[in-house]
Protein backbone atom coordinates (compact mmCIF):
# COMPACT_ATOMS: atom_id res chain seq x y z
CA UNK A 1 0.00 0.00 0.00
CA UNK A 2 0.93 3.68 -0.83
CA UNK A 3 -0.07 7.30 -0.30
CA UNK A 4 -0.10 9.81 -2.79
CA UNK A 5 -1.28 13.56 -2.79
CA UNK A 6 -3.47 14.66 -5.33
CA UNK A 7 -5.38 17.91 -5.32
CA UNK A 8 -4.96 18.25 -1.20
CA UNK A 9 -6.25 14.63 -0.18
CA UNK A 10 -4.43 11.46 0.30
CA UNK A 11 -5.50 8.89 -1.40
CA UNK A 12 -4.34 5.26 -0.14
CA UNK A 13 -3.48 2.98 -3.20
CA UNK A 14 -3.73 -0.44 -2.73
CA UNK A 15 -1.55 -2.87 -5.02
CA UNK A 16 -3.22 -5.08 -7.15
CA UNK A 17 -6.65 -3.44 -6.90
CA UNK A 18 -8.39 -3.09 -10.49
CA UNK A 19 -10.86 -0.30 -9.44
CA UNK A 20 -10.60 3.26 -9.31
CA UNK A 21 -8.21 3.68 -6.53
CA UNK A 22 -9.80 7.00 -5.36
CA UNK A 23 -11.96 10.34 -6.80
CA UNK A 24 -12.66 13.61 -5.38
CA UNK A 25 -15.49 15.48 -7.07
CA UNK A 26 -17.26 19.33 -6.60
CA UNK A 27 -19.85 20.31 -8.78
CA UNK A 28 -23.31 21.59 -7.93
CA UNK A 29 -26.12 18.54 -6.65
CA UNK A 30 -27.55 17.12 -9.99
CA UNK A 31 -24.53 18.35 -11.85
CA UNK A 32 -24.34 17.05 -15.37
CA UNK A 33 -23.77 18.27 -19.02
CA UNK A 34 -26.69 18.05 -20.96
CA UNK A 35 -26.16 16.06 -24.03
CA UNK A 36 -26.23 17.77 -27.13
CA UNK A 37 -23.73 20.41 -25.12
CA UNK A 38 -20.52 21.36 -27.36
CA UNK A 39 -17.16 20.02 -25.65
CA UNK A 40 -13.68 21.04 -26.37
CA UNK A 41 -11.17 19.24 -24.31
CA UNK A 42 -7.60 21.74 -24.06
CA UNK A 43 -4.41 19.75 -23.84
CA UNK A 44 -3.90 18.70 -19.99
CA UNK A 45 -0.97 20.26 -18.33
CA UNK A 46 1.84 17.20 -17.66
CA UNK A 47 2.94 17.17 -14.25
CA UNK A 48 4.42 13.73 -14.66
CA UNK A 49 8.07 12.50 -16.11
CA UNK A 50 6.16 10.44 -19.45
CA UNK A 51 6.44 12.24 -22.59
CA UNK A 52 3.19 13.61 -24.08
CA UNK A 53 1.07 12.34 -20.93
CA UNK A 54 -0.81 15.79 -21.15
CA UNK A 55 -1.48 15.39 -24.66
CA UNK A 56 -2.48 11.46 -23.64
CA UNK A 57 -4.77 11.86 -21.49
CA UNK A 58 -6.65 15.30 -23.25
CA UNK A 59 -7.39 12.33 -25.85
CA UNK A 60 -8.75 9.93 -24.11
CA UNK A 61 -11.48 11.97 -22.35
CA UNK A 62 -12.04 13.28 -25.73
CA UNK A 63 -12.33 9.44 -27.36
CA UNK A 64 -14.58 8.46 -23.60
CA UNK A 65 -17.22 11.48 -24.13
CA UNK A 66 -17.69 10.83 -28.02
CA UNK A 67 -18.17 7.35 -27.30
CA UNK A 68 -21.19 8.22 -25.16
CA UNK A 69 -22.62 9.63 -28.60
CA UNK A 70 -24.70 12.63 -26.89
CA UNK A 71 -21.85 15.70 -27.00
CA UNK A 72 -20.92 17.80 -29.90
CA UNK A 73 -17.07 17.13 -29.29
CA UNK A 74 -14.06 19.17 -30.51
CA UNK A 75 -10.66 17.36 -29.95
CA UNK A 76 -7.52 18.79 -28.73
CA UNK A 77 -5.88 19.44 -32.19
CA UNK A 78 -8.73 22.02 -32.84
CA UNK A 79 -8.18 23.75 -29.53
CA UNK A 80 -4.98 23.83 -29.93
CA UNK A 81 -4.65 25.28 -32.85
CA UNK A 82 -6.97 28.45 -30.90
CA UNK A 83 -4.26 29.01 -28.63
CA UNK A 84 -2.01 31.56 -29.98
CA UNK A 85 -4.82 33.71 -30.91
CA UNK A 86 -6.44 33.68 -27.70
CA UNK A 87 -3.40 34.67 -26.19
CA UNK A 88 -1.82 30.90 -24.88
CA UNK A 89 0.74 30.72 -27.03
CA UNK A 90 2.46 27.80 -26.07
CA UNK A 91 1.25 28.00 -22.72
CA UNK A 92 2.69 24.94 -20.38
CA UNK A 93 -1.23 24.97 -19.22
CA UNK A 94 -4.50 26.04 -19.73
CA UNK A 95 -6.48 28.07 -17.32
CA UNK A 96 -9.89 29.11 -16.75
CA UNK A 97 -9.96 32.20 -18.92
CA UNK A 98 -7.86 30.53 -21.78
CA UNK A 99 -10.38 27.62 -21.88
CA UNK A 100 -13.37 30.23 -21.99
CA UNK A 101 -11.75 32.56 -25.08
CA UNK A 102 -10.89 29.31 -27.11
CA UNK A 103 -14.20 28.17 -26.15
CA UNK A 104 -16.39 31.08 -27.36
CA UNK A 105 -14.32 30.67 -30.86
CA UNK A 106 -14.77 27.35 -30.77
CA UNK A 107 -18.65 27.60 -30.46
CA UNK A 108 -18.48 25.63 -27.71
CA UNK A 109 -20.53 25.13 -24.06
CA UNK A 110 -18.49 23.54 -22.37
CA UNK A 111 -14.27 23.51 -22.32
CA UNK A 112 -12.32 20.27 -20.25
CA UNK A 113 -9.49 20.88 -19.01
CA UNK A 114 -6.73 20.18 -16.27
CA UNK A 115 -3.42 18.03 -15.28
CA UNK A 116 -2.28 14.50 -15.62
CA UNK A 117 -0.55 14.32 -11.91
CA UNK A 118 0.37 10.54 -12.39
CA UNK A 119 1.07 8.40 -15.43
CA UNK A 120 3.26 5.66 -16.12
CA UNK A 121 4.16 2.57 -14.07
CA UNK A 122 5.77 1.80 -10.81
CA UNK A 123 7.44 -0.90 -8.78
CA UNK A 124 5.46 -2.68 -6.10
CA UNK A 125 6.83 -2.21 -2.39
CA UNK A 126 8.32 -5.78 -2.60
CA UNK A 127 9.72 -4.75 -6.26
CA UNK A 128 8.39 -8.21 -7.70
CA UNK A 129 6.08 -6.33 -9.98
CA UNK A 130 5.16 -3.26 -12.23
CA UNK A 131 1.66 -1.46 -11.54
CA UNK A 132 0.41 1.10 -13.83
CA UNK A 133 -1.26 4.10 -12.26
CA UNK A 134 -2.97 7.47 -13.79
CA UNK A 135 -4.15 10.32 -12.00
CA UNK A 136 -5.95 13.83 -13.04
CA UNK A 137 -7.43 16.91 -11.82
CA UNK A 138 -9.93 17.75 -14.46
CA UNK A 139 -11.68 20.71 -14.33
CA UNK A 140 -14.83 21.87 -16.84
CA UNK A 141 -15.85 25.93 -17.06
CA UNK A 142 -19.08 26.83 -18.59
CA UNK A 143 -17.84 29.48 -21.94
CA UNK A 144 -21.04 31.20 -21.26
CA UNK A 145 -20.47 32.30 -17.37
CA UNK A 146 -16.78 31.28 -16.74
CA UNK A 147 -17.92 29.10 -13.89
CA UNK A 148 -15.79 26.21 -13.50
CA UNK A 149 -19.12 23.97 -13.26
CA UNK A 150 -17.13 20.53 -12.29
CA UNK A 151 -14.18 20.23 -10.48
CA UNK A 152 -12.48 16.54 -9.76
CA UNK A 153 -9.37 14.62 -8.74
CA UNK A 154 -9.14 11.03 -10.45
CA UNK A 155 -6.22 8.07 -9.44
CA UNK A 156 -6.58 4.69 -10.85
CA UNK A 157 -3.87 1.68 -9.89
CA UNK A 158 -4.40 -0.89 -12.59
CA UNK A 159 -2.99 -4.43 -11.27
CA UNK A 160 0.03 -6.58 -12.36
CA UNK A 161 -0.26 -7.04 -16.75
CA UNK A 162 -3.04 -4.12 -17.13
CA UNK A 163 -0.98 -1.99 -19.52
CA UNK A 164 -1.10 1.90 -18.64
CA UNK A 165 -3.73 2.51 -21.48
CA UNK A 166 -6.57 0.62 -20.35
CA UNK A 167 -5.86 1.80 -16.61
CA UNK A 168 -5.65 5.86 -18.39
CA UNK A 169 -9.00 4.66 -20.51
CA UNK A 170 -10.84 3.85 -17.38
CA UNK A 171 -9.92 7.10 -15.81
CA UNK A 172 -11.33 8.85 -18.56
CA UNK A 173 -14.64 6.98 -18.31
CA UNK A 174 -14.89 7.58 -14.75
CA UNK A 175 -14.40 11.53 -15.80
CA UNK A 176 -17.32 11.21 -18.17
CA UNK A 177 -19.46 8.82 -16.07
CA UNK A 178 -19.31 11.68 -13.35
CA UNK A 179 -20.05 14.74 -15.98
CA UNK A 180 -23.27 12.62 -17.37
CA UNK A 181 -25.19 11.85 -13.77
Amino acid sequence: MRSILLGGCIFLLLYGSPVLAGEIVYAPKGFAVPGGSGIAVAPFQNLTAAQNAGEDFASDISESFSRAGIFRMVGTAQFKGRLVAAGGGRLAFVDRSIAQIVGRELGVNYVVFGSVVEYGYELADDGSRTIPIAGVDVRIVNVDTGTIVFAGSFVKEGSTGTSLYTVAKDVADAVREKVMR
